[in-house]
């Protein structure tokens, strides 16, 4: 189960995105009403330099008549599209819904045509890429895309309310967005929580088999009440993978968001109901030793009848049943306003309860295994932002597409996102988003840096410490390159070398490399030995043990 449900939070790992990344260079389309008392309104526009400059002056800017604006509706004006004779679109600017079901073609090519029947520019309405082959084209008229959904139902309805007034487009840069520095330190706090936890959790483990003393279990009164996090007195200290197991994951990954790149329509309420289910276990468990707390209290203990489920069995008290309940109504209110304005918050609530839950639970055994997983995603994440563009329809990446939504009007919610903060109209309607995998893939390494520390004792902690500060650092570089490079970022890119290099270096120089590198495995076999021994001896009780 615990497999299943990093395999779906994987699927959007190492991504971080910003509108500005996906869609292109931005610029703004400003309507200029001409009345007194009645703001200018302005839309986002995504326009595409390497085809047509448009004027980065706003003072030089050419100003078109609103009633120049031409509803086309869905028209298809590909060139083997309509028939645009009889359109009258000369001096006009035209304006259409993006629709590729009704038009198969790129944006250049419909700009190609239209021009020919010497229109004064073109807008769509949506988005077609940023990826064109500029030498196939002379285009002579200014062009973009707007981002706002009503855009185009708005600007018809300026034309009709405002008929004297003018329009201008020109491009313009995005200012830094407060949600960027809300996203870092949510990522930042669920990384440090999950692998300390996870660090903590290891070492009781650790410390329980080595004392071979069973769980102790609180209550009182007799009335023993036993946790329902699903942790077993054989649980083991580490996930038992090995490199193999870990290319095969990887794999999987591939095919599974290749399908949701291809059946995101029906694959994305699947995802929704695994979320739910995930999230809510994960609050449960996160919040349940805090309810165990209480039994130390001098109040009363409810105990349930038991109940045999399909997949369960239930032996609840009834704090535990109303902690159960409370975490299965809050995925529900997420599932049901997932699209207001305010579902964001619930999501990144849900989301960081699942990722700090998946670090305690999923524990690598070494950093062999550590090494090989985030070198597999690396890669993974690098070629789903930055390779499949150059093959796919119309330059877009899997990745994007997939963490977007498409058109479909729904997300997949294993990411966390904070709507943009700052006023300008390209970040209205859109969010920043973070792949749980950029979270949950270094924090794997981080929390094998702890439970490594608490293992050799290491002085204050020194490879945790270090693998939160370079995790921060490779979140800053990050930040950096998504401005600086105007693109999507597979944050991989930047997370796993800042985090994977310094901890070998510090363990190399430290004399500690071979028994990071081989972790758990060889206290294991360590462990098989010793077991080894004791049999042998049990089997020859004559043999001198002084030997």
């Amino acid at each position: 189960m615990h497999t299943i449900l990093l395999l779906s939070s994987l699927l959007l790992s190492n991504f971080f995105h910003l509108v500005k990344g996906a869609l292109g260079e931005h610029g703004l389309l400003v309507v200029e009403s001409g009345q007194e008392g009645v703001e200018d309104q302005a839309f986002c526009l995504i326009y595409y330099p390497g085809l047509y400059q448009i004027e980065t002056n706003v003072t030089l800017a050419t100003r078109y008549p609103i009633s120049a604006l031409k509803d086309l509706n869905e028209t298809n004006t590909c060139d083997d599209g309509d028939d645009l004779e009889d359109l009258g679109l000369l001096d006009t600017f035209p304006i259409f819904t993006s629709n590729l079901t009704f038009a198969n073609c790129s944006l250049a090519e419909k700009v190609s045509r239209l021009q020919e029947f010497k229109v004064l520019g073109m807008i769509a309405e949506g988005n077609y890429g940023k990826n064109f082959n500029s030498s196939l084209y002379n285009l002579t008229v200014p062009f973009g895309a707007i981002v706002e959904r009503i855009a185009k139902q708005k600007l018809m309805q300026m034309q009709k309310q405002y008929p004297h007034a003018n329009f201008y487009v020109y491009g313009t840069d995005i200012n830094f967005d407060p949600s960027t520095l809300v996203i870092f330190l949510m990522a930042v706090v669920t990384v440090t929580l999950g692998s300390l936890w996870s660090g903590y959790a290891k070492q009781h483990l650790r410390l329980r088999k080595e004392s071979q003393v069973s769980r102790v279990e609180v209550g009182g009164q007799g009335d023993v009440v036993k946790p329902q996090d699903g942790a077993a007195h054989e649980e083991d200290l580490a996930v038992r993978v090995s490199p193999i197991l870990i290319m095969f994951f990887v794999f999987c990954m591939c095919s599974m968001l290749v399908l949701l790149y291809f059946f995101f329509d029906q694959l994305v309420y699947v995802i929704m109901v695994m979320f739910c289910i995930a999230s809510s276990l994960a609050m449960y468990s996160c919040f349940e030793p805090l309810v165990m707390a209480t039994y130390n209290l001098p109040i009363p203990v409810l105990r349930l009848p038991k109940a045999n489920l399909f997949f369960c069995r239930l032996d609840l008290e009834l704090r535990q049943l109303l902690l159960l309940l409370v975490s299965l109504g809050t995925s529900v209110v997420w599932f049901v306003f997932r699209k207001t304005d305010w579902s964001w918050m619930l999501q990144d609530f849900l989301g960081i309860l699942f990722s700090i839950n998946m670090l305690k639970v999923l524990r690598l055994p070494s950093l062999k295994i550590c090494t090989c997983l985030l070198s597999a995603l690396f890669f993974y994440d690098i070629f789903f932002v930055f390779i499949t563009p150059l093959f796919m329809k119309d330059g877009k990446s899997v990745m994007v597409e997939v963490a977007t939504g498409h058109n479909s009007g729904e997300q997949l919610p294993m990411v966390l996102r904070v709507p943009h903060l700052n006023h300008d109209p390209c970040y209205l309607y859109t969010y920043s988003l973070l792949g749980f995998g950029d979270i949950l893939v270094p924090g794997l390494l981080l929390a094998f840096c702890h439970g490594f520390d608490l293992m050799v004792g290491s002085p204050w902690k020194l490879y945790w410490v270090l693998s939160c500060v370079c995790y921060t650092l490779g979140l800053v570089a990050t930040f950096i390159s998504l401005y600086l490079m105007n693109s999507a970022q597979p944050a991989l890119l930047y997370l796993v070398p800042f985090t994977l290099i310094p901890i070998s270096l510090v363990a190399w120089c430290r004399g500690e490399l071979k028994a990071m590198w081989e972790g758990d495995i060889q206290e294991s076999n360590e462990e098989v030995y010793d077991n080894l021994e004791t049999d042998d001896d049990d089997d020859n009780p004559n043999l001198d043990k002084s030997d």
